[in-house]
Protein backbone atom coordinates (compact mmCIF):
# COMPACT_ATOMS: atom_id res chain seq x y z
CA UNK A 1 0.00 0.00 0.00
CA UNK A 2 1.17 3.48 -1.10
CA UNK A 3 2.38 5.69 1.69
CA UNK A 4 -0.39 8.13 0.52
CA UNK A 5 -3.27 5.95 0.53
CA UNK A 6 -2.27 4.87 4.13
CA UNK A 7 -3.05 8.28 4.74
CA UNK A 8 -6.65 8.32 3.88
CA UNK A 9 -7.04 4.73 6.00
CA UNK A 10 -8.63 4.23 9.41
CA UNK A 11 -6.07 2.74 11.44
CA UNK A 12 -7.71 -0.45 13.40
CA UNK A 13 -7.87 1.39 17.29
CA UNK A 14 -10.17 3.92 14.59
CA UNK A 15 -12.29 1.12 13.40
CA UNK A 16 -12.79 -0.40 16.84
CA UNK A 17 -13.37 2.76 18.68
CA UNK A 18 -16.39 3.01 15.73
CA UNK A 19 -17.62 -0.45 16.82
CA UNK A 20 -17.84 1.10 19.94
CA UNK A 21 -19.62 4.06 19.44
CA UNK A 22 -21.91 2.26 17.72
CA UNK A 23 -22.96 -0.16 19.99
CA UNK A 24 -23.19 1.18 23.46
CA UNK A 25 -25.29 -1.13 24.86
CA UNK A 26 -27.23 -4.38 24.07
CA UNK A 27 -30.65 -5.05 25.25
CA UNK A 28 -31.70 -8.32 26.68
CA UNK A 29 -34.52 -10.44 24.52
CA UNK A 30 -37.29 -12.40 25.88
CA UNK A 31 -36.44 -16.34 25.21
CA UNK A 32 -39.47 -18.71 24.71
CA UNK A 33 -40.07 -20.96 27.39
CA UNK A 34 -37.24 -18.99 29.90
CA UNK A 35 -38.81 -16.03 31.83
CA UNK A 36 -35.05 -14.32 32.09
CA UNK A 37 -34.09 -11.66 29.55
CA UNK A 38 -31.06 -12.72 28.07
CA UNK A 39 -27.93 -11.56 25.92
CA UNK A 40 -26.85 -14.47 23.65
CA UNK A 41 -24.04 -14.84 21.68
CA UNK A 42 -26.53 -14.23 18.28
CA UNK A 43 -27.80 -11.05 19.44
CA UNK A 44 -23.87 -9.68 20.21
CA UNK A 45 -22.43 -10.77 16.41
CA UNK A 46 -25.93 -8.82 15.67
CA UNK A 47 -25.10 -5.87 16.95
CA UNK A 48 -21.26 -5.42 15.97
CA UNK A 49 -21.56 -6.94 12.32
CA UNK A 50 -22.77 -3.90 10.57
CA UNK A 51 -20.61 -1.50 11.39
CA UNK A 52 -17.37 -4.10 10.96
CA UNK A 53 -18.59 -4.97 7.57
CA UNK A 54 -18.94 -1.06 6.69
CA UNK A 55 -15.90 0.05 8.58
CA UNK A 56 -13.71 -3.44 6.76
CA UNK A 57 -13.34 -5.19 10.42
CA UNK A 58 -12.24 -8.78 10.86
CA UNK A 59 -12.37 -10.47 14.21
CA UNK A 60 -9.89 -13.93 14.24
CA UNK A 61 -10.56 -16.47 16.51
CA UNK A 62 -7.21 -18.41 17.27
CA UNK A 63 -6.67 -21.26 19.47
CA UNK A 64 -3.34 -20.91 20.74
CA UNK A 65 -3.16 -24.08 23.29
CA UNK A 66 -6.01 -27.27 24.44
CA UNK A 67 -5.88 -28.90 27.36
CA UNK A 68 -8.65 -31.73 27.62
CA UNK A 69 -9.61 -33.38 30.66
CA UNK A 70 -11.99 -36.07 31.18
CA UNK A 71 -13.30 -37.34 34.18
CA UNK A 72 -15.15 -39.91 35.08
CA UNK A 73 -18.60 -38.66 37.09
CA UNK A 74 -20.67 -41.52 36.86
CA UNK A 75 -21.74 -45.29 35.83
CA UNK A 76 -24.59 -45.87 33.57
CA UNK A 77 -25.84 -49.30 34.62
CA UNK A 78 -29.14 -49.58 31.94
CA UNK A 79 -27.49 -51.66 29.55
CA UNK A 80 -25.96 -55.32 29.96
CA UNK A 81 -22.37 -53.87 31.25
CA UNK A 82 -22.12 -51.13 33.38
CA UNK A 83 -20.79 -48.27 31.18
CA UNK A 84 -18.22 -45.50 32.48
CA UNK A 85 -19.92 -41.73 32.18
CA UNK A 86 -17.20 -38.78 31.23
CA UNK A 87 -17.12 -35.10 31.69
CA UNK A 88 -15.11 -33.40 29.45
CA UNK A 89 -13.43 -30.03 30.53
CA UNK A 90 -11.54 -27.61 27.66
CA UNK A 91 -9.12 -25.15 28.41
CA UNK A 92 -8.65 -22.90 25.66
CA UNK A 93 -6.05 -20.65 25.45
CA UNK A 94 -7.13 -17.80 22.33
CA UNK A 95 -5.98 -14.87 20.71
CA UNK A 96 -8.29 -12.71 18.96
CA UNK A 97 -7.02 -10.68 16.50
CA UNK A 98 -8.65 -7.48 14.79
CA UNK A 99 -7.98 -6.97 11.13
CA UNK A 100 -7.73 -4.15 9.32
CA UNK A 101 -8.84 -4.99 5.99
CA UNK A 102 -7.42 -1.78 3.99
CA UNK A 103 -4.40 -2.55 5.71
CA UNK A 104 -3.79 -6.19 6.55
CA UNK A 105 -0.76 -5.15 8.46
CA UNK A 106 -2.10 -2.78 11.08
CA UNK A 107 -3.59 -5.47 13.74
CA UNK A 108 -4.79 -5.73 17.25
CA UNK A 109 -4.24 -8.81 19.13
CA UNK A 110 -5.80 -9.60 22.45
CA UNK A 111 -5.03 -12.90 24.64
CA UNK A 112 -8.17 -14.50 26.10
CA UNK A 113 -9.09 -17.80 28.09
CA UNK A 114 -11.86 -20.28 26.49
CA UNK A 115 -13.05 -23.13 28.88
CA UNK A 116 -16.77 -25.36 29.03
CA UNK A 117 -17.47 -29.12 30.82
CA UNK A 118 -19.73 -31.36 29.15
CA UNK A 119 -20.06 -35.29 28.39
CA UNK A 120 -19.97 -34.72 25.09
CA UNK A 121 -16.32 -33.03 24.07
CA UNK A 122 -17.64 -31.84 20.77
CA UNK A 123 -20.08 -29.77 22.70
CA UNK A 124 -17.79 -28.79 25.41
CA UNK A 125 -15.50 -27.34 22.77
CA UNK A 126 -18.12 -25.66 20.76
CA UNK A 127 -19.09 -24.14 24.45
CA UNK A 128 -15.86 -22.93 24.81
CA UNK A 129 -15.46 -21.09 21.56
CA UNK A 130 -19.53 -19.54 21.43
CA UNK A 131 -19.70 -18.29 25.44
CA UNK A 132 -15.58 -17.07 24.88
CA UNK A 133 -16.85 -14.87 21.80
CA UNK A 134 -19.60 -13.62 23.43
CA UNK A 135 -17.73 -12.32 26.94
CA UNK A 136 -14.67 -11.26 24.80
CA UNK A 137 -16.56 -8.98 22.43
CA UNK A 138 -18.95 -7.62 25.55
CA UNK A 139 -15.77 -6.85 28.12
CA UNK A 140 -13.86 -5.88 24.91
CA UNK A 141 -16.12 -3.27 24.45
CA UNK A 142 -17.15 -2.41 28.20
CA UNK A 143 -20.92 -2.92 26.37
CA UNK A 144 -23.31 -2.76 29.32
CA UNK A 145 -26.05 -5.29 29.79
CA UNK A 146 -29.34 -5.61 32.17
CA UNK A 147 -27.41 -7.79 34.49
CA UNK A 148 -23.53 -8.14 34.92
CA UNK A 149 -23.66 -11.54 34.28
CA UNK A 150 -25.27 -11.91 31.06
CA UNK A 151 -25.94 -15.51 32.05
CA UNK A 152 -27.60 -15.54 35.09
CA UNK A 153 -30.76 -17.02 34.49
CA UNK A 154 -29.25 -20.44 33.33
CA UNK A 155 -27.60 -20.46 37.21
CA UNK A 156 -31.37 -19.74 38.55
CA UNK A 157 -32.95 -22.45 36.91
CA UNK A 158 -30.29 -24.83 37.78
CA UNK A 159 -30.95 -23.93 41.17
CA UNK A 160 -34.31 -25.24 41.18
CA UNK A 161 -33.55 -28.82 39.52
CA UNK A 162 -32.23 -31.17 41.90
CA UNK A 163 -28.98 -33.38 41.46
CA UNK A 164 -29.48 -36.51 39.87
CA UNK A 165 -27.91 -40.04 41.44
CA UNK A 166 -25.03 -40.05 38.72
CA UNK A 167 -23.91 -36.49 39.61
CA UNK A 168 -23.65 -37.20 43.05
CA UNK A 169 -21.47 -40.46 42.35
CA UNK A 170 -19.27 -38.20 40.04
CA UNK A 171 -18.77 -35.71 43.34
CA UNK A 172 -17.61 -38.50 45.51
CA UNK A 173 -15.62 -40.13 42.88
CA UNK A 174 -13.92 -36.70 42.91
CA UNK A 175 -13.60 -36.84 46.20
CA UNK A 176 -11.88 -40.22 46.28
CA UNK A 177 -9.50 -39.03 43.56
CA UNK A 178 -8.31 -35.92 45.76
CA UNK A 179 -7.49 -37.77 48.93
CA UNK A 180 -4.23 -39.28 48.02
CA UNK A 181 -3.14 -36.06 47.24
CA UNK A 182 -4.83 -33.61 49.73
CA UNK A 183 -3.96 -36.07 52.48
CA UNK A 184 -7.09 -35.08 54.08
CA UNK A 185 -10.25 -37.28 55.10
CA UNK A 186 -12.76 -36.92 52.27
CA UNK A 187 -15.09 -34.87 55.01
CA UNK A 188 -12.88 -32.52 55.16
CA UNK A 189 -11.66 -32.15 51.12
CA UNK A 190 -15.85 -31.85 50.60
CA UNK A 191 -16.53 -28.82 53.07
CA UNK A 192 -13.34 -26.85 51.43
CA UNK A 193 -14.54 -27.75 48.09
CA UNK A 194 -18.11 -25.89 49.09
CA UNK A 195 -16.44 -23.11 50.90
CA UNK A 196 -14.39 -22.29 47.88
CA UNK A 197 -17.43 -22.72 45.76
CA UNK A 198 -19.04 -20.06 48.11
CA UNK A 199 -22.02 -22.23 49.41
CA UNK A 200 -23.40 -20.98 52.23
CA UNK A 201 -24.05 -24.17 53.40
CA UNK A 202 -20.82 -26.41 53.75
CA UNK A 203 -22.97 -28.80 55.82
CA UNK A 204 -25.37 -29.82 53.24
CA UNK A 205 -24.62 -33.34 52.05
CA UNK A 206 -24.20 -33.44 48.07
CA UNK A 207 -27.44 -35.78 47.77
CA UNK A 208 -28.90 -32.62 48.61
CA UNK A 209 -27.72 -30.73 46.04
CA UNK A 210 -28.98 -28.66 43.16
CA UNK A 211 -28.02 -29.20 39.66
CA UNK A 212 -25.71 -25.73 40.30
CA UNK A 213 -24.36 -26.77 43.21
CA UNK A 214 -23.41 -29.65 41.38
CA UNK A 215 -21.67 -27.71 38.59
CA UNK A 216 -20.18 -24.96 41.18
CA UNK A 217 -18.27 -27.84 43.54
CA UNK A 218 -17.29 -29.93 40.64
CA UNK A 219 -15.37 -27.42 38.51
CA UNK A 220 -13.98 -26.77 42.05
CA UNK A 221 -12.88 -30.55 42.23
CA UNK A 222 -11.96 -31.09 38.70
CA UNK A 223 -9.38 -27.45 38.89
CA UNK A 224 -7.83 -29.30 42.12
CA UNK A 225 -7.71 -32.62 40.59
CA UNK A 226 -5.92 -31.29 37.07
CA UNK A 227 -3.06 -29.30 39.51
CA UNK A 228 -2.61 -31.90 41.65
CA UNK A 229 -1.49 -34.33 38.26
CA UNK A 230 0.04 -31.94 36.61
CA UNK A 231 2.54 -31.05 39.75
CA UNK A 232 2.91 -34.93 40.60
CA UNK A 233 3.77 -35.38 36.28
CA UNK A 234 6.29 -32.49 36.52
CA UNK A 235 7.84 -33.67 39.95
CA UNK A 236 8.26 -37.39 38.10
CA UNK A 237 9.56 -35.86 35.38
CA UNK A 238 12.41 -34.36 37.16
CA UNK A 239 12.86 -37.37 39.32
CA UNK A 240 13.89 -39.41 35.76
CA UNK A 241 16.27 -36.74 34.79
CA UNK A 242 17.86 -36.26 38.10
Amino acid sequence: MKSDDLKKVETTYQKVMEVKKAVPYIQKQEKQSIRFRVVTSEDVLTAIQPVMLEKGLILEPHILNKEVTRQVIGTNTGGKFDKAIFSYLIVLDMEYVWKNVENPEDKISVKFVATAADENASYALGQALTYAEKTFILKYFNIPTDDSDPDIFQQQLLKKIPIDDIQVEGLHILVEKLKPYANQPVEAIAKQAKLTAKMSDIEKPFEKFSAYDFGVVANVMNGWLITYEKNAAKAEKAKKKA
